[in-house]
């Protein structure tokens, strides 16, 4: 048993200490992600005690997949009803629900570990996929994935957000390749949930990357098809879909306003003017435009992902695994950072907040929501940056950086 703990402990944490561009050795920061991965595994077990939460509406979807039962809320609602499911909306592009057509072929307990199974090795994906981007070591990259809670709170909710997130990191590396073929096929992709696509098509469309926007109308022009499909021959479909939505979002942010991790859901959600809350989402849009434009572009698609899911009419804890981008951004220190400590003391928060998750749920105010915000609003304000050296280590192709520290003229970098 000790030998293979001291394999592991080998393979993992390195006979060497890691240069962590943090204030925090290495192995140490190793070790604790590991213990802080596994205990949001942990969250997953529970899922069978409480209906496996959200899964039934997605397993109803792939179920109704094709017939007039998709879309119609009243017709949707009493198909799960007569299946034992509570009714609810699907509020995905239609066509989404062909993706979850496999796992209706099984019970709904023997569906939710293989969709579990398929999220969690797409963590595993956007961890190394993440790391690559970010000049990070692989291992690193799958630690902060596991260990960033709203990934593992996707999974036990059984909700898809790491399938959001990779298409999401396939659009970045096609940013960062230059490769408008591959970032519109990743944007295209996440059009099976238009709310996370929109800030990424904004800053396609700020940047003026117009042949990514073609690849991603392409694809738009796929999923509408398979929309159309998936509604048993509803051309109209986006107009339906748009009229439920709105007699589903507010309901549902209010019922969920614990969960919110958006400012419409935190302020409306327990009451608050509506006017103020869409205010204060177009103030961030648009303080955040600046730095969109001048920002490099892998940190630019980064940092939009934090503020759509400021903006977000409806971002809930399990959503905000796509800050995990931001998170390996403010990590390696590529481009244009944050200084240390700020950096690490980030790093810190972020991660009390993901262990608090579960306890923010009773309190009634996500400590996830809190801390995306917070990380939004510092980005977006340019709160203790400074500007990398030439030829320092963020300058590097992501493949030649390692564990350098950013240069830096203040004596905390």
């Amino acid at each position: 048993m000790s030998g293979a703990v001291a394999a592991l402990r080998s393979s993992w944490i390195g006979t060497r200490p890691l240069d962590l561009p943090l204030r925090i050795r290495g192995r140490r920061f190793i070790l604790w992600g590991i213990v802080v991965a596994c205990y949001n595994a942990i969250v997953i077990a529970n899922s069978p005690w409480v209906e496996f939460v959200d899964f039934p509406q997605f397993w109803a979807a792939g179920n109704t997949a094709g017939t007039l039962d998709m879309l119609d809320r009243a017709r949707h609602g009493n198909w799960e009803i007569l299946h034992g499911i509570p009714p609810d909306l699907f509020p995905y592009t239609p066509g989404a629900a062909w993706l979850f057509t496999p796992f209706s072929a099984f019970s709904i307990p023997v569906a939710f570990w293989l969709h579990a199974a398929t999220m969690t090795l797409l963590i595993g994906v956007a961890g190394v996929l993440g790391a690559h981007i970010f000049g990070l070591r692989k291992r690193v990259g799958l630690v902060v994935a596991f260990a960033w809670s709203p990934c593992l709170a996707a999974v036990a909710f059984g909700q898809n957000a790491p399938l959001a997130l990779v298409f999401i990191l396939i659009a970045i590396e096609g940013l960062r390749r230059d490769s408008d073929l591959l970032a519109g096929i990743g944007v295209g992709l996440l059009l099976y949930k238009p709310t996370l696509a929109i800030p990424l098509l904004g800053l396609l469309l700020l940047r003026r990357r117009w042949g990514a926007l073609s690849v991603a109308a392409v694809a738009a022009v796929a999923w509408y098809l398979a929309s159309v499909a998936a509604t048993a021959g509803d051309w109209f479909w986006p107009l339906h879909l748009l009229i439920e939505l709105g007699d589903y979002y507010g309901p549902n942010t209010a019922f969920n306003a614990a969960k919110a991790t958006s400012i419409p859901g935190i302020l409306v959600g327990r009451g608050g003017p509506p006017i103020v809350a869409w205010g204060l989402c177009l103030l961030i849009v648009a303080v955040a435009i600046p730095r969109l434009l001048r920002a490099p572009i892998v940190e630019a698609a980064a940092g939009v992902c934090l503020v759509g899911l400021a903006a977000s009419p409806h971002s809930l804890n399990y959503e905000a695994a796509v800050a995990l981008p931001a998170i390996l951004w403010l990590m390696g220190g590529t481009g244009t950072g944050i200084r240390e400590p700020v950096r690490t003391w980030l790093i810190a928060i972020l991660a009390v907040a993901g262990l608090l998750l579960l306890v923010s749920l009773w309190a009634g105010l996500s400590s996830v929501g809190l801390a995306v915000l917070a990380l939004t609003i510092i980005w977006v304000s340019g709160w203790q940056r400074y500007e990398a050296e030439p030829g320092g280590p963020s300058d590097a192709p992501a493949s030649d950086r390692r564990f350098s520290a950013p240069r830096s003229t203040s004596s905390a970098g």
